[in-house]
């Protein structure tokens, strides 16, 4: 059964080299839904890891200081199926 839940996220923010990664108005990372080879990734939210101090992007270990360095300012507004 396919759902029609449709959400709004206010996109404050996007990342050089991390294109389906946004920040949004809330401060929480977010994965857009994306094809990555014949695969679809789904849309979902990023967890920081305290003891790693960094995020698992795209199964990569990416700390808070690299993100800050390749933020990119921008506000829009995505909704997501």
């Amino acid at each position: 059964m396919i759902s029609n839940k449709l959400d709004t996220i206010k996109i404050k923010g996007k990342f050089k080299f991390y294109h389906f990664i946004v920040l949004s108005d809330d401060r929480k990372l977010y994965q857009l839904p994306h094809f990555k080879s014949k695969r679809t990734c789904h849309f979902k939210e990023i967890v920081y890891n305290d003891i790693r101090k960094g995020y698992r992007i795209n199964s990569q270990w990416v700390s808070k200081n690299r993100l800050l360095k390749l933020f990119v300012k921008c506000d829009e507004v995505i909704e997501i199926y």
